[in-house]
């Protein structure tokens, strides 16, 4: 039953393209009749019209259905009935700017729907009739002059026996080849151009970075935030009893982060719900925010020594890539660093700003460089190289002991309006 209905749906697709090829071949011959009506005289309309007349209506014909394809809404209604009655399986798409390789194929398919049409339709309109008037006339021994022009001896009646089943298997079967030849073709006509396949593909590739970089902010944020509040909890245990003071300002640091890490936790997951504010809130000048991002470790008992040279009008993407860099290797270097100062040097040139953070090895890391060759360092490259930077870290020499070493290098953007006053 289910190729019966789906033989149905097709035939029926089949006989809406011949309607459509049928209304612009009346148009074409009654345009044809006027014009040689105008030109010729009237008698000449009853004459036989000579062959190059016939071929000049074919194209006629032709490019009018193709003027169809043009039409707009034409593509959605293509696009409708194949998926429906033909059941043509593959992508079909309706784009919302059109381009000329979506109109020329619309074209192609507006015509190929027609002349399927009208195939069937002479199937069943003089194939068929044919076929059965052979069968009568096999049948009955008399002429219906609707069959082949045969001799109605015994050869000829038995001729007309097999000619007339072909002929009746064609205008009844035709439906059938013609319908799946529609399917097999719209979703080649139908379906995306090479345009839209890489249109797509860098919506993917889109959507994949959009993770990666939520990927890398919840690493970066949270991930930073959840170490210094291990380190402050654990410094508020270690000193609770002897020194309450202490104990209190490092609980104080460790409610102040988890809040800070509870409000940037609720901006991801906007980005992820698509809630995104119609205008994102203004941050801190760079400086106040590295200050503080310092002063949140310092509480935590990491000591220290920092340089900053920051300009006052750095482009907020860049402060925020920076601030993350500076924020990932500080809590690298409290998980993984040894005793001693941490030095953090911010710089700049003309076009460049240049992150420096060194601080000491454990005297025993057997097995420090795996723990470096983590995820974090990876995203740390990646967020450098989105600006077109760089960011290299590894053991290096020190005169005093053996040191860890990151230097990142950013672009130095500034603010729209200052590159404007300037």
């Amino acid at each position: 039953m289910s190729s019966l209905r789906r033989l149905g749906r097709r035939t029926a697709w089949l006989m809406a393209g011949a309607a459509i090829g049928l209304a612009v071949v009346l148009l074409v011959a009654a345009l044809a009749v006027v014009l040689v009506g105008i030109v010729a005289g009237p008698r000449a309309v009853l004459g036989t019209p000579p062959p190059a007349a016939f071929a000049l209506c074919a194209i006629a014909a032709v490019l009018i259905g193709s003027l169809l394809g043009l039409v707009p809404g034409v593509r959605e209604l293509e696009v409708t009935g194949a998926r429906a009655m033909l059941g043509a399986r593959g992508e079909l798409i309706v784009p919302e700017a059109p381009r000329a390789g979506h109109r020329v194929r619309t074209v192609a398919f507006v015509v190929l729907h027609q002349l399927l049409g009208l195939a069937v339709v002479s199937l069943l309109g003089m194939v068929l009739p044919g076929g059965v008037a052979a069968l009568v006339e096999a049948a009955t021994g008399s002429a219906t002059g609707v069959g082949p022009a045969l001799p109605l001896d015994g050869a000829g009646r038995a001729l007309r026996v097999p000619l007339g089943l072909v002929e009746v298997a064609l205008g009844l079967g035709g439906a059938w080849p013609l319908g799946l030849l529609g399917a097999l073709l719209a979703p080649r006509l139908l379906g995306p151009t090479p345009a839209d396949r890489l249109a797509a593909a860098q919506a993917r590739a889109d959507r994949e970075e959009e993770h990666r970089r939520i990927a890398r902010d919840l690493h970066d944020g949270i991930g930073h935030a959840l170490t210094a509040i291990g380190i402050q909890a654990a410094a508020a245990r270690r000193v609770g009893e002897r020194d309450p003071a202490l104990a209190a300002s490092a609980l104080e640091a460790v409610e102040s982060t988890a809040r800070e890490a509870t409000a940037e936790l609720d901006a991801v997951l906007a980005v992820l719900r698509e809630e995104r504010e119609a205008a994102p809130p203004t941050s801190p000048p760079p400086a106040r925010s590295l200050d503080a991002l310092l002063d949140r470790h310092r509480r935590t008992g990491m000591a220290l020594r920092a340089h900053m040279d920051l300009p006052a009008d750095v482009a907020p993407l860049v402060s925020r890539h920076l601030e993350r860099i500076l924020a990932e290797l500080l809590a690298n270097a409290a998980r993984h660093g040894g005793p001693g100062p941490v030095e953090v040097h911010v710089g700049h040139t003309e076009d460049e700003l240049r992150l420096e953070v060194v601080n000491p090895l454990p005297e025993t890391r057997p097995s420090t460089p795996g723990r470096r060759r983590g995820h974090g360092l990876d995203g740390l490259r990646e967020r450098a190289g989105l600006l077109g930077g760089s960011l290299e870290a590894g053991p290096a020499d020190d005169p005093g002991a053996p040191v860890w070493r990151a230097v990142a290098h950013l672009p130095l953007l500034t603010r729209p309006e200052h590159r404007s006053s300037s």
